[in-house]
C-alpha cells in the first residue's frame, strides 16, 4: 500500500457556484404603464379628467365642459452595475466567472427597476392608512378595495405589493384563509396569488431598499396599472467587454429609466406594524 499517496491527493472544487439568495427583480415590470425608447431627460404622462351629463331642455344651448387635462413628468436616470474579472485570475477557478457575474448584474438591473417603481408609488399615494398597531390583515385589505371601488378604479390589473412579514400576518387571518369566508385556498396551495381581484406580489429584502420601512413600520402598496408610468430610455442590457489596459473583462449592466404616479386615485399606501 502506498502510504504517502495522501500527500498528492487533489482537492475537488465544485464547478457549480451557489449565488447568494437575491431577488431576480422585474417583479413589477408588467404592473405599470411602460414606454420604451424614450428620447430626452424627462418623459411626460398625461391625464384627462371627466365631464358630467346634465339635464338639458329641448333646443337649449349647451355649455362645453372642460374635462381637465394635466400632465406629470418622470425624470430619466442612468443606472449601471459594473464588475470585473481579471483574465489571468479567471483561469485559477473551474467555473465561468464572466457568466456568473453577468447573471448577478442582470438581477441587479431587475431589482433597480422594481425599486424605481416602488419609490414612485410611495412618493404619491392617493391616501395612506395608518398602521393602527396592526400588521397587514383582512380589514386593511378591504379598505384598499373600498378606496379603489369609490374611485371607480377598474377591477382588472389591480396589484398589492407586500413583504414576507405582511403575508405572514395575512395568512394568520381567518377571513383571508378560511373556506368559511373565501375560496382563496391560500393554505392549501401554500401561497395566494390573488385576493378580492388584486394580484399579490411579495417583495423580498433588497439592498436597493425594497418596500419602505422605518423601524417596525413598513408600507404595503396597492395600485392599478394605469395609475403609474415608467419611461425607459436605454433598455435593459448586460455586456461583457475586454479592457486591455487592465487585462480584465468588464461585465456591466446599463439602463436608464424613471417612473411617476399619473393618477394617485389609483394608488394607496398601508402602513403596517410588522411586529404585531
Amino acid at each position: 500500500m502506498s502510504q504517502s499517496l495522501s500527500n498528492v491527493e487533489q482537492i475537488y472544487f465544485d464547478s457549480l457556484v451557489k449565488a447568494e439568495y437575491q431577488s431576480n427583480g422585474h417583479l413589477l415590470r408588467d404592473t405599470i404603464r411602460t414606454r420604451y425608447d424614450v428620447i430626452g431627460a424627462t418623459a411626460e404622462f398625461r391625464k384627462v379628467g371627466s365631464v358630467v351629463a346634465v339635464p338639458t331642455a329641448y333646443l337649449a344651448a349647451v355649455t362645453p365642459q372642460d374635462p381637465g387635462y394635466t400632465k406629470v413628468s418622470a425624470t430619466i436616470q442612468k443606472y449601471t452595475a459594473p464588475t470585473a474579472v481579471d483574465e489571468v485570475q479567471e483561469i485559477t477557478v473551474n467555473f465561468d466567472t464572466k457568466m456568473e457575474n453577468a447573471m448577478l448584474v442582470a438581477k441587479a438591473l431587475g431589482r433597480r427597476a422594481d425599486q424605481i417603481c416602488i419609490d414612485a408609488l410611495d412618493a404619491d399615494p392617493g391616501t395612506t392608512v395608518a398602521d393602527g398597531g396592526t400588521n397587514f390583515n383582512y380589514l386593511k385589505f378591504i379598505q384598499i378595495n373600498e378606496f379603489f371601488d369609490d374611485n371607480a378604479v377598474p377591477h382588472d390589473e389591480r396589484y398589492v405589493a407586500m413583504s414576507g412579514a405582511n403575508r405572514r400576518s395575512l395568512l394568520a387571518d381567518d377571513q383571508f384563509i378560511s373556506s368559511r369566508y373565501t375560496q382563496n385556498w391560500a393554505v392549501e396551495s401554500g401561497q395566494a396569488s390573488s385576493f378580492l381581484g388584486f394580484n399579490l406580489i411579495i417583495i423580498p429584502n433588497m439592498v436597493e431598499g425594497g418596500l419602505p420601512q422605518s423601524g417596525n413600520i413598513n408600507t404595503v402598496l396597492a395600485w392599478n396599472k394605469a395609475s403609474t408610468g415608467m419611461a425607459v430610455g436605454k433598455n435593459f442590457r448586460t455586456e461583457i467587454n475586454y479592457i486591455a489596459q487592465n487585462t480584465s473583462w468588464l461585465i456591466n449592466g446599463i439602463f436608464s429609466a424613471g417612473a411617476v404616479v399619473i393618477d394617485n386615485e389609483g394608488v394607496m399606501a398601508i402602513d403596517c406594524d410588522i411586529t404585531a
